[in-house]
């Protein structure tokens, strides 16, 4: 039988070939550094012009500005910003993301470097090194989802950072108690319910349509075939939260598509702060009411209490883009601290 730790041994034994010029530092651990600059989403990628008009310039907008998936409207990765490589000075070292590629013929192979907190807090510089195009390409595609898992941990950490500042103390508390854990709950978050292993954590506007939520539940932990199963962690969203979330009238509550209209969630396989995770995203609706949007659920085990955590965060802003209000939501998740935090694994990028 499948267990944690052979599905996690074969990502943990990739982390010997890692190439890091540098490691991430803990919210606590803040070096002494400029502030890192830059809008939410944002990156700037550095290359000489010829490269940018090229093939290597359309791949990287194609892996970049890829649309986020499961969100109701397109809305790119990040917001990419060409910076020619004469150009770059000073004043953009210290933005938040920083991506630069070279192609150099003398090369004798391709080399992808991640660095962390060069010239500012929180940062993250990736340096791609090709001998040609089609190297440089080739790295691009295939690791995309490892850029883009980095750069959004360092997005969550500017996001904590600055929740660890403003944290609501009624429902840190709360969320303490309940669980056993540390999370970065910001002001403007409050218990809109609570009950047994279950908590919902709720932000909302007062002249709009606009919610902001994190929910956290717990079982115990019995068999990683049937908590790890895509449809049974699909089933169990639906069931709590037609048991706990309702809709704004009598009867309704949130459900997922499913029916004619069934939407099966992205489901992932990732490292959440160490522990052995699945990732689901999709969409939200209300049954009985025309309301909805985009969640995201991580489903992990506690070993030393043997519960199966579920957190669960969703948006709704029918009136605005989603997707830097779900990673708001995603960077409070993040934050979730365990009293003896396990060391964290990385994949190796392919080159």
């Amino acid at each position: 039988m499948k267990t944690l730790q052979t599905m996690w041994f074969f990502r943990a034994a990739f982390a010997l070939a890692i190439i890091l010029a540098a490691t991430a530092c803990s919210p606590v651990e803040r070096p002494s550094k400029p502030s890192a600059s830059g809008r939410a989403g944002e990156l700037l990628v550095i290359m000489e012009p010829r490269l940018w008009d090229g093939r290597v310039g359309e791949t990287f907008k194609d892996v970049f500005r890829k649309p986020v998936p499961m969100l109701p409207q397109a809305e790119p990765m990040f917001n990419v910003i060409f910076i020619p490589r004469r150009e770059f000075s000073r004043v953009f070292e210290t933005h938040r993301h920083l991506f630069f590629i070279e192609v150099d013929e003398t090369l004798s192979s391709p080399s992808i470097e991640f660095s962390r907190d060069v010239w500012s807090y929180p940062q993250l510089v990736v340096r791609v090194k090709a001998p040609d195009q089609d190297a440089a390409v080739r790295i691009l595609n295939n690791n995309a989802r490892e850029f883009y898992d980095r750069y959004l941990a360092v997005e969550y950490l500017r996001l904590e950072n600055a929740y660890r500042r403003m944290l609501m103390t009624s429902s840190h508390r709360t969320v303490k108690n309940l669980f056993g854990i540390d999370m970065a709950i910001p002001e403007g978050y409050f218990v809109a319910t609570e009950g047994n292993d279950f908590v919902w954590l709720r932000k909302t506007a007062t002249r709009e349509e606009f919610d902001q939520s994190v929910m956290i539940w717990t079982l115990d932990y019995t068999d990683p075939q049937v908590d790890f199963n895509e449809d049974v962690i699909w089933a169990r969203r639906d069931s709590i939260t037609r048991q706990y979330i309702p809709g704004q009238f009598p009867g309704t509550y949130m459900t997922t598509y499913r029916g004619e209209l069934e939407l099966r969630p992205d489901f992932r396989e990732i490292d959440f702060n160490g522990k052995y995770a699945i990732e689901a995203r999709s969409l939200w609706r209300v049954e009985g009411d025309f309301m909805g949007g985009p969640f995201v659920t991580y489903t992990f085990v506690d070993e030393e209490t043997n519960r199966l955590f579920m957190i669960d965060g969703w948006v709704f802003a029918p009136r605005y883009d989603k997707r830097d209000y779900l990673r708001q939501v995603e960077a409070i998740i993040w934050s979730t601290r365990f009293p003896e935090k396990e060391e964290e694994a990385e994949d190796a990028p392919e080159v």
